[in-house]
């Protein structure tokens, strides 16, 4: 796949304290190039009323995604106590 980045994505990722999570998220960044699905993400899921947007799970953050075709945006991380609130 395709991936590609927003600027508010890397503005949540230094918020960030916890070097553990920030491992994760980058891994799930790497990982999203090698897979030929988004599906195969590992916390991934499409968001009903929002067709087109999708979440990816780091508890106790998530991650908000656009999928266009063969192509993944990463556009927020946020805690999961706002997430559904800001995005998209």
């Amino acid at each position: 796949m395709i991936v590609k980045f927003r600027k508010s994505y890397f503005s949540d990722l230094e918020k960030i304290k916890n070097l553990k999570k920030i491992q994760e998220i980058r891994f799930i960044a790497e990982f999203a190039k090698t897979v030929d699905s988004p599906e195969k993400i590992p916390g991934f899921k499409n968001l009903r009323q929002y067709p087109g947007m999708a979440r990816i799970e780091v508890a106790p953050f998530r991650i908000g995604v656009e999928v266009i075709g063969s192509t993944i945006i990463f556009r927020r991380i946020l805690p999961r106590s706002i997430f559904y609130s800001q995005f998209p």
